[in-house]
């Protein structure tokens, strides 16, 4: 009975931790022309408003792994949504946009180290049941990538931009009252995570795996991608004469298609010997789905849509590789940090690169080219790193 009522609390845990790692990102694009109306919004805060998740993503991936020296997994969460509820409740009550970015900065720092803690969490608690309970973690991400767009702008509508964006700190607030009864109830975890640094011998054996390289480039240029749709998508459209309610219901579209597939390809991807012909399929869809939103955006844009969804849908196949790939939940931890840290930074590039080549130019192609390269790039490691065998 008490490892059942662990297992429970746990799952709780990790559903909870993973809802609010998006909110704050996704639920704020649709929302900066009504935002830019009332408080001033210049292109150096556009400009960092896009880079700063994967940047500060890929900081915590290296900071993370060493808070495992003093603290427990459920600790270290529980922290995490802490920082997600302040930064988001008090940047949405604020007017400064310098302020509004320093205070995005302490959220999403908080979400980028629940990223990394998840999956060793995973890891620890359910070492018999990762692909299980890595499609718990992965689908309950991406619903928390999917939402916020879809009901941002009828949200203000109703209550003004600044209640839109609280409603996703009320969240994270919701969230830190199931974690403080799981913190004071301190379940065992049934592998524990030791104290694992990504740094010294541990990093320099990552550096020279080269399937570790190539995990974290395929990781990197979706989330590469990733950033680009959420920062520019509605954008795009809105150029290409749609309306904003069309434009963040199609950046909700985006999302979502990671959402239905993070539910199947965590168990896809245990029972494939390889992932590579997926990841192959997806990568079309991609490059189809740009070239369609360049060329002929009119013609079907929702169809361009769900093809850039299914192409950033490696993002959550390359969550369930990290666990499947490690061979214990401290390697898990080490690899998380890794392939996220590297990934996220490398990711962080792509806002601020789309926005000057966008605002640089009078035409278009050399902002598409820039993605469509990356996408060839990203096929090209995903054999590597794919791969079966663990890391």
């Amino acid at each position: 009975m008490k490892s059942a009522w662990t297992s429970v609390l746990v799952v709780i845990e990790i559903v909870v931790a993973a809802f609010n790692l998006r909110p704050g990102v996704t639920g704020l694009s649709p929302l900066l022309d009504a935002m830019g109306e009332e408080i001033h919004l210049s292109a150096v805060f556009l400009a960092f408003i896009g880079m700063l998740p994967p940047l500060l993503y890929g900081l915590s991936g290296f900071i993370t792994p060493r808070l495992y020296n003093r603290f427990s997994g459920l600790t270290i969460t529980l922290a995490a949504m802490v920082m997600i509820t302040v930064g988001l409740g008090v940047r949405a009550v604020i007017d400064s946009p310098t302020i509004f970015l320093v205070l995005s900065v302490l959220a999403l720092l908080g979400m980028g180290i629940g990223n990394v803690v998840v999956p060793p969490v995973v890891k620890s608690y359910f070492p018999n049941r990762v692909a299980l309970m890595s499609t718990v973690h992965v689908g309950l991400l991406q619903l928390g990538t999917f939402i916020p767009p879809l009901v941002a702008v009828p949200l203000a509508a109703r209550f003004e931009w600044r209640g839109s964006l609280l409603v996703w700190a009320a969240s994270a607030a919701a969230a830190i009252a199931v974690w403080v009864v799981i913190a004071v109830l301190r379940p065992a975890p049934r592998a524990q995570v030791s104290a694992t640094v990504v740094g010294g011998s541990e990093l320099l054996r990552l550096v020279k795996t080269r399937r570790a390289w190539a995990l974290m480039t395929m990781t990197g240029l979706t989330s590469f991608n990733n950033f680009i749709l959420f920062t520019w998508l509605p954008t795009l459209l809105t150029r290409s004469g749609f309306d904003a309610a069309f434009a963040g219901a199609m950046l909700a579209l985006v999302t979502a298609i990671p959402l239905v597939l993070g539910f199947v390809l965590p168990l896809l991807a245990q029972k494939l010997r390889t992932a590579s012909p997926i990841v192959v399929a997806f990568c079309l869809c991609l490059a189809v789905g740009y070239l369609g939103l360049w060329l002929i955006p009119q013609a079907a844009p929702v169809l361009w849509t769900v093809l850039l969804g299914i192409g950033i849908s490696t993002f959550p196949l390359a969550l369930t590789l990290i666990t499947l790939r490690s061979r214990s939940a401290e390697a898990s931890a080490a690899l998380s940090g890794f392939v996220q840290g590297g990934g996220y930074l490398m990711a962080a590039t792509g806002p601020l690169i789309f926005a000057f080549l966008i605002q640089s130019f009078d035409v278009m192609w050399p902002a598409f080219a820039v993605v469509l390269a990356s996408t060839a790039v990203k096929l090209a490691v995903s054999f590597s790193a794919c791969r079966p065998g663990s890391i």
